[in-house]
């Protein structure tokens, strides 16, 4: 008898299980093929930074740091902050790529700090505190984020009610 209900209730289990999934499966066929929500209009582009919390990413900091500045932004409203905490050759290459942006127009200032107190959270809250824009994108240095990104999240501030959008993101560790 003890064997039936545990089988009943291991089959309930499952049942209840495969309805959520038949349930997630319905919702995607039916927005699958509609297009994405349009972005709400802006009617003025905000200030931006962009922080870059780096520590010892020498084989990815340049291609990070070229990526960023090569975003789709106004450049009287954008500005990057290289956080960099790292104590190998990626300081030298980070200091050098930020130099090259900087001759280019990109606002771009490349941070260290004496000491790594608390680390990544430690390098982001120094980097806010010096911040000039009023939203903050945080990129790890493996990810390679499109030149339209800030075009396409931004936007969705104007609406009062949002204080934090999350993007899909995909990241390289090559």
């Amino acid at each position: 008898m003890v064997v039936l209900v545990m089988y009943g209730l291991l089959l309930g289990f499952i049942l209840l299980f495969s309805l959520g999934q038949l349930h997630l499966t319905v919702a995607y066929l039916r927005r699958k093929g509609r297009p994405a929500e349009p972005e709400p209009p802006l009617p003025v582009l905000p200030w931006v930074t962009v922080q870059l919390p780096v520590f010892n990413e020498r084989h990815v900091v340049e291609r990070l740091i070229d990526r960023v500045c090569a975003f789709d932004w106004p450049l009287d409203r954008l500005e990057v902050q290289v956080l960099d905490d790292s104590d190998d050759e990626t300081v030298d290459l980070a200091a050098a790529r930020c130099a090259l942006w900087r001759e280019r127009g990109v606002d771009i200032v490349h941070l260290r700090r004496g000491e790594r107190t608390g680390y990544k959270a430690g390098a982001l809250a120094f980097g806010t505190a010096r911040a000039k824009g009023g939203l903050i994108a945080i990129f790890d240095a493996d990810f390679l984020p499109d030149a339209d990104f800030l075009r396409r999240t931004v936007p969705w501030f104007a609406d009062p009610g949002i204080g934090m959008v999350q993007t899909r993101w995909g990241h390289l560790n090559r």
